[in-house]
């Protein structure tokens, strides 16, 4: 039985399993542990469903009744799916899956620049850099260094931090939880959770450093990261630009978590 079937099983034995339009999901309700937004999670379906508008349309209303509560519908899409709307991406989770390119011409990258993994003196600066990213991501949230959010991450067993440097002076990090596995497919991967370089001047070459690092520090699982959408339009668009910018380097879109109210 693959991890699929037997995801659908326990989801059906749960009573979470139904059909809209002919297509099989599984939800269950799933608030933002940032936001506190209340949600309705459509954790699986079938994968034709997302190509029918009929069946989008039935699917939210399939999920009305008993969710009246929550804001909105989050749906996982598989792969690189643009929805109608009143559907707009919330979260997509990206896959570096192709061999790098080197760095062009014009991104040389600087004297001095290397990457070392993290020691625990590093977990202040760590915190403060994941409590930044999670306030660039979700606008006007007062995330600090001892959010929840953060001290999950940084207390995680398989949290494995890196450190950029230039000339010995930390100027940013990326966190991988690297025994991570998704609870659908069942296949294991590590999670780039973050990465943030405070120096602009370098903040390119050090990216690319410290993804590198990531992926060979995770060798043998899939590295992954994810683009969060945010709902002020200008920051939208950034995070689209960058989404855009990642699939056309190194990374492929594995799945989007699609928001629609009701």
């Amino acid at each position: 039985m693959t991890a699929t079937r037997e995801y659908l099983r326990r989801a059906a034995a749960a009573g979470l399993l139904r059909e809209a339009g002919g297509f099989g999901f599984v939800a269950d309700r799933c608030d933002d542990p940032f936001t506190g937004r209340r949600q309705v999670l459509v954790e699986y379906c079938d994968p034709r469903l997302p190509a029918s508008s009929d069946a989008l349309t039935a699917l939210r209303r399939a999920l009305r009744p008993g969710g009246e509560e929550a804001d909105v519908v989050l749906l996982r899409v598989v792969g690189d799916v643009r929805l109608p709307a009143p559907w707009r991406p919330r979260l997509t989770y990206v896959r570096r899956d192709r061999t790098p390119r080197p760095p062009g011409p014009g991104v040389p990258s600087p004297d001095g620049l290397t990457v070392r993994p993290a020691t625990p003196a590093d977990d202040p600066r760590v915190r403060d850099w994941l409590a930044q990213a999670f306030r660039n991501a979700y606008p006007g949230q007062d995330v600090g260094p001892g959010h929840p959010g953060v001290a999950d991450v940084v207390s995680a067993p398989d949290r494995l931090s890196l450190i950029a440097e230039v000339h010995g002076e930390p100027v940013g990090h990326a966190t991988v939880l690297a025994r991570q596995q998704d609870s659908v497919t069942g296949e294991e991967f590590a999670e780039l959770v973050d990465t943030l370089v405070d120096d602009a001047g370098v903040r390119r070459a050090a990216i690319a450093a410290l993804v590198a690092a990531s992926a060979e520090a995770t060798e043998g699982r899939p590295l992954c990261g994810h683009v969060v959408h945010p709902y002020e339009p200008e920051a939208a668009r950034r995070a689209d630009s960058v989404l855009r910018a990642l699939v056309a380097g190194d990374w492929s879109v594995d799945h989007c978590f699609w928001e629609s109210p009701w």
